[in-house]
């Protein structure tokens, strides 16, 4: 994928996963939300800083030093400029989790089959936030935030649910922005996996966005996720590109100067 489309759809993911606080340093985005979600609490390098490059590091290290938060930046073969991850790297930043980016036509993805039923649900309901507590995984401390992220998105957005026998069994976000459909949070039930409640979801969230005129639709799955990219190439999506988390290692951080 070329590098212009890959800063579109990057700056396309901010829009639909907004954090609390933003910042923008020249052409980098610094977000920070209590260190909830890595897409939240890193910085956007999508063009020049307007900074000498290692001014530009020190200001956003200490951007997140001051909120005892972890450095992070969000990394792609298109981030700016060139030079910046070899210098984050013998700054003593690792690379961390790995994403990798998916596209499909939602062509494709409309006419994916399955029997479930499913419901689009404009605001988030009780029962939506509970299954996909249940069904992420994730630590009940970090539901509020997660789906404050999820209300401040500011374009279209909706939520959908897939119901098996009359039960919720999978949920999903999504998100329109011009011809892209981002497509988030889909989660299934443990005991409910494998009956086609994700397939479903993903449907929905294809019809719906079909209908406000988008074309094609963009998902971001953990690069070891074998399960969920089994999923996805069936439903029609295509690896794009990937990203990657360069942490700044514990014991590496510089001093808060203004705080």
């Amino acid at each position: 994928m070329d590098n212009r489309t890959i800063r579109e759809l990057e700056l396309l993911g901010h829009h639909a996963w907004v954090a609390e606080e933003k910042m923008r340093l020249g052409g980098w985005l610094l977000r920070a939300d209590h260190g909830v979600t890595r897409r939240a609490n890193s910085v956007l390098p999508l063009k020049s800083p307007g900074l000498p490059l290692s001014l530009a590091i020190d200001s956003a290290v200490e951007f997140y030093v001051c909120r005892n938060l972890t450095p992070r930046f969000q990394m792609t073969e298109a981030s700016q400029p060139r030079e910046l991850d070899e210098e984050l790297a013998q700054r003593g930043f690792s690379v961390g989790l790995q994403v990798d980016v998916w596209t499909a036509d939602l062509s494709t993805l409309v006419g994916a089959r399955s029997a479930c039923e499913t419901e689009i649900l404009p605001e988030v309901t009780d029962e939506w936030t509970d299954t996909y507590r249940i069904a992420s995984g994730h630590e009940s401390s970090t539901m509020t935030t997660r789906f404050a992220i999820m209300k401040r998105a500011n374009q279209p957005s909706t939520y959908v649910k897939a119901s098996i026998d009359g039960s919720v069994a999978a949920v999903g976000f999504g998100v329109v922005e011009g011809s892209w459909l981002g497509v988030f949070s889909v989660a299934t039930l443990p005991d409910m996996r494998h009956r086609g409640a994700a397939t479903a979801v993903s449907r929905e969230l294809g019809t719906w966005a079909k209908e406000l005129g988008a074309e094609r639709a963009y998902l971001q799955v953990e690069s070891g996720n074998t399960e969920a990219k089994n999923l996805y190439a069936k439903l029609g999506f295509k690896h794009a590109y990937r990203y990657w988390n360069r942490e700044l290692i514990k014991g590496k951080e510089s001093e808060c100067r203004s705080c």
